[in-house]
């Protein structure tokens, strides 16, 4: 009776957890439905007025490329955490420093971190091989994943706010919240969360390898250079990059990319196995309460958010 009761008092413990995000996610494609609505309405009034209604195809991709509404949703979402927990969980505990950041711990995290896009291309090498077994393709969901940045408002949702806002509820709200059950258990669960919140089959891999390192970060440095590695992976990594190498030919520049993420994946490689006791010094020894990932992955609202974007990454297929 004792363990059942104590089953049930983890799993609820994990209802702020679960449930903040799917509000969230709710309220964020409730955000960029409206602003998208708006735009298209507007567009075609424009061509109403002008005698020149645009394409219809034409609209809707200048439509979904403002991304006034994933600002909007940050900026509710950052009103609501303040009303919930208050200026001093804000102040106090989000940007709560840990110990200082050197050159030689940033390059190694810096590497690591690049090296997890090699990891990630051979995961979605393997998985669109499995999905073409069945007459299926991700490639769509790799083509949304990459999506090209070309209005001010998504490249500062992109490059500026989405890396801070993320950090913000994974990091510094999720992470914290976790933390109660382990370091390791809260860094793996928000790592997870934030890998399966992208909803995409080919993004949500990298998106969670991604989360260990800036869980850790974060747990040991302070949210503040999570947030900076994650502007870096957006701004640099993401747009900068596919810019760059737009201009040189497809085969060229796939050469580039992968020759760059494939030494940065060997050399974090090499750089992980050479701290691997200060990371475990770091982690701790005790292993991940078994308990508590039961109670994780039964709690309800964590089990609604991954049906959610489970139903997305599959609707992605057939798109």
């Amino acid at each position: 009776m004792e363990d059942t009761m104590l089953r049930r008092q983890i799993r609820r413990s994990f209802h702020p957890v679960g449930w903040s995000l799917v509000i969230y996610y709710l309220i964020m494609n409730g955000a960029v439905a409206a602003v998208v609505f708006v735009d298209v309405l507007f567009r075609m009034l424009q061509g109403i007025a002008s005698g020149s209604m645009p394409d219809a195809d034409e609209i809707m991709t200048l439509a979904m490329s403002n991304g006034w509404g994933y600002l909007l949703a940050g900026a509710i979402g950052l009103a609501v955490l303040l009303l919930w927990k208050g200026r001093a969980f804000w102040k106090d505990e989000i940007w709560a420093k840990g110990r200082p950041m050197t050159p030689g711990a940033f390059f190694t995290i810096l590497t690591v971190f690049i090296g997890c896009q090699m990891a990630a291309t051979i995961g979605n090498t393997v998985i669109e091989w499995i999905l073409n077994q069945f007459g299926l393709s991700a490639m769509a969901a790799l083509e949304s994943a990459a999506m090209e940045v070309n209005t001010l408002s998504l490249f500062l949702y992109m490059a500026i706010w989405a890396p801070f806002f993320e950090e913000v509820v994974f990091r510094g709200l999720v992470q914290r919240m976790l933390l109660p059950y382990g370091k390791r258990f809260a860094i793996f669960g928000s790592a997870f969360l934030f890998g399966m919140y992208h909803g995409n089959l080919m993004q949500s891999p990298y998106a969670f390898l991604a989360g260990l390192v800036l869980g850790y970060v974060a747990s040991e440095y302070s949210i503040a250079w999570a947030m900076l590695l994650h502007m870096i992976n957006n701004m640099l990594l993401g747009d900068s990059m596919t810019r760059i190498l737009s201009f040189l030919p497809e085969e060229t520049g796939n050469l580039i990319f992968l020759g760059l993420t494939g030494v940065c994946a060997v050399a974090g490689i090499i750089l992980l196995l050479a701290s691997r006791g200060k990371l475990r010094a770091d982690l701790g020894e005790e292993k991940m309460n078994r308990q508590a990932l039961r109670g994780f992955f039964s709690n309800a609202g964590i089990i609604v958010l991954c049906v959610m974007m489970v139903f997305n990454m599959i609707l992605m297929l057939f798109l």
